[in-house]
């Protein structure tokens, strides 16, 4: 019964192995899907996210100095998406973000007032940011970062 599990020591070793290769290429492909900059208003910035002093860099690249965070919560990008998520992954694609390699897993969202009626919120994901949107205080207006100039 068990004859079919016979396998000699270094085939086993050799079928580990490449399992071990064939599970890092496929975790390097997918971070390698997740850009490293963006352009914005013709100058190139880093996505890295490590701390609120680099975070607080890309909001003044964005043209806001002076913004204050309001929230930071815990959010999951939809496995599924509806025509809603769908445009805002067009808005965030035609500003160099992708979410499709971020479906169904977790990320942090944070927002930050940069004025009386508007909001600057950012989507970051393993120390990076995978998304960024400009709203209105209603929620609406949705643009992209690359869209706005300095107040």
């Amino acid at each position: 019964m068990f004859g079919l599990l016979k396998v000699g020591k270094r085939r086993l070793i050799a079928l580990l192995i490449c399992f071990a290769i064939i599970v890092t290429i496929c975790l390097l492909a997918s971070r390698a899907k997740t850009p490293r900059s963006v352009d914005i208003g013709g100058k190139n910035y880093s996505l890295r996210a490590e701390d609120d002093a680099v975070i607080a860099a890309f909001c003044e690249a964005c043209g806001y100095p002076d913004c204050q965070q309001i929230s930071d919560r815990e959010i999951t990008v939809p496995k599924h998406w509806n025509e809603t998520y769908l445009q805002y992954n067009e808005l965030q694609k035609a500003q160099g973000f992708d979410l499709t390699p971020f479906k169904g897993k977790s990320a942090r969202e944070f927002v930050f007032a940069v004025s009386d009626n508007t909001y600057l919120t950012l989507l970051i994901s393993e120390k990076s940011i995978i998304a960024a949107h400009i709203c209105d205080s209603d929620g609406g207006g949705m643009r992209g970062i690359q869209q706005e100039t300095a107040p």
